[in-house]
């Protein structure tokens, strides 16, 4: 009697073992696949943009139309598959004040991960100026806003850049796990230890 329940006890030990291994492993498995590989790309500053490193506000200026374009994105170190706020704010060049009853349109670009893509957003209006965009970057490294503005009396391009960084072994954003693997591990291990205090409590 007393070999079988030792028999017993050690093979819920191992059930127990071998289910702590397969959520273990289903953890590893989430954590790479949330990794990206891509390589941290670099752009070039151009004569016409200024990016202050304090609050990662950049300035187009336009003196042709007589229009300054400010843009900043949040949060300042954007994440993967993540929403990023893109902001715009559009001033007359020589009054500061804002530029009223404008259209847009958005292009990012991209070559990171190897191939050239573009994601388009389009029939944007600002009524007072200042207008944003959520975007969702794929991949860590360089990305180019492109912005076209019209308003009544000029139409103006303008170029951004936003840096991505590569997210390290061990990040994890915790948006991109499935929402039922969490709570099925957690409900594992807690069954694991159920199930051996039983056991154990019986010897």
């Amino acid at each position: 009697m007393n070999h079988l329940r030792i028999f017993a006890f050690s093979s819920a030990i191992l059930l127990a073992s071998l289910l702590f291994s397969v959520i273990m492993i289903e953890i590893i498995v989430v954590v790479i696949l949330s990794l990206n590989t891509a390589a941290l790309g670099q752009t070039s500053s151009s004569s016409s943009s200024s990016s202050s490193s304090g609050n990662r506000t950049q300035t187009w200026i336009d003196k042709l139309n007589n229009l300054k374009i400010q843009f900043r994105y949040l949060p300042e170190n954007p994440a993967i598959d993540t929403p990023t706020e893109l902001k715009f704010n559009v001033l007359n060049l020589q009054t500061g004040s804002h530029l009223k009853d404008l259209s847009a349109r958005i292009v990012v670009l991209t070559n990171s991960g190897g191939q050239q893509r573009s994601f388009k957003f389009t029939n944007i209006s600002a009524a007072d100026g200042n207008f944003s965009v959520k975007y969702l970057f794929p991949d860590s490294g360089s990305y180019q806003v492109l912005s076209k503005i019209d308003s009544k009396n000029s139409s103006t391009l303008s170029s951004f850049n936003v840096i991505v960084p590569f997210q390290p072994l061990g990040t994890i954003n915790v948006s991109n796990l499935n929402p039922l693997i969490l709570p099925a591990s957690l409900a594992g291990i807690i069954g694991t230890i159920v199930i051996v205090t039983w056991l154990w409590r019986r010897r």
